[in-house]
């Protein structure tokens, strides 16, 4: 009698041990595949910050009066491509250079070399070569100022790159889906395994396999759910981090697809679990009671 106990609480505690390691495999894959949709989701904000935060910087000439300068700065402000003109004054400038090249190189010039200046950022749909060419050939004979610069390189380059990046995203997010299929076939396969001689004992009484496959489809969806819930749960706190480390992350959150990203988790992961669950189920109906024991 106390042996028979030992062995169902053996034969309980491995089946808890093998729904648990299926349970965090699954939440583990869909967390995986939630960083990728997250990224994918957001890319757009992204990109639009990288591309605004590229500048302009017209160099003004040093004896520029500050009623100018505002009225300058204006004129800027009103193009219909401008989304911010800053003005930098020769302090501030010495300070940035001080921040760069270190205090006692500013101090050996012995003067700020460093005229003040105004940067320009455009809109993102206007950051491209042509559209900072057009701000440079517009302000450039205007008597206040001394000379424009650039990156003409770095701007050509972005919109390649996010297209790059943008289809690096899509193949990954489409071949990390398919691995996280399989993986989460694989797991819920053995888990079904472990019970393959319930199912033969149901034929054998006359159950019929959609009557046996109810509550493995059930439990399915049911783990499904719950992985992705894990999944989200680990999301969040890493989100949490994220927006207590980086400056400015949740500029970079747009809060209703983090919604849909969440409700598109719950139900991919209950939907690839049944699906896998379906097909593990079935396997078994069919095999050969020879092979239950392989």
């Amino acid at each position: 009698m106390k042996q028979r106990s030992a062995q169902n609480s053996v034969i309980k505690w491995r089946l808890a041990t093998s729904y648990t390691s299926s349970l965090i495999s699954i939440a583990l894959v869909l967390f995986v595949l939630s960083l990728i949709g997250l990224i994918m989701m957001n890319e757009h904000r992204i990109s639009n910050h990288i591309k605004e935060s590229v500048s302009l910087t017209i160099f003004l000439k040093p004896d520029i009066n500050e009623a100018n300068q505002i009225n300058f700065r204006k004129t800027i402000e009103a193009d219909e491509m401008v989304k911010s003109a800053d003005y930098v004054s020769e302090e501030q400038a010495a300070e940035r250079l001080a921040e760069t090249l270190g205090k006692n190189m500013v101090d050996l010039a012995g003067s700020n070399p460093v005229p003040p200046s105004i940067e320009i950022r455009l809109y993102a749909d206007y950051t491209t070569v042509e559209n900072f060419a057009a701000i440079e050939r517009k302000f450039q004979d205007s008597e206040f100022v001394d000379s424009i610069h650039y990156n003409k390189e770095n701007i050509a380059n972005l919109t390649g790159k996010f297209q790059t990046i943008s289809f690096v995203l899509l193949v990954l997010g489409a071949l990390l889906f398919v691995i996280s299929s399989v993986l989460i076939h694989n797991t819920i396969r053995l888990s079904v395994y472990s019970k393959r001689f319930i199912i033969r004992t149901m034929q054998l009484v006359g159950a019929t396999n959609s009557y046996i496959r109810s509550p493995f489809i059930m439990r399915g969806a049911f783990q499904g759910v719950l992985s992705a819930l894990i999944a989200i749960g680990i999301l969040s706190v890493v989100l949490y981090f994220l927006q207590n480390n980086v400056n400015k992350f949740v500029n970079f959150l747009d809060f209703e697809l983090l919604g849909v990203l969440f409700l598109s988790l719950i139900l991919i992961g209950m939907l690839l679990s049944v699906v896998a669950t379906f097909f593990a189920v079935n396997k078994f109906l069919r095999i050969h009671k020879d092979d239950l024991y392989i």
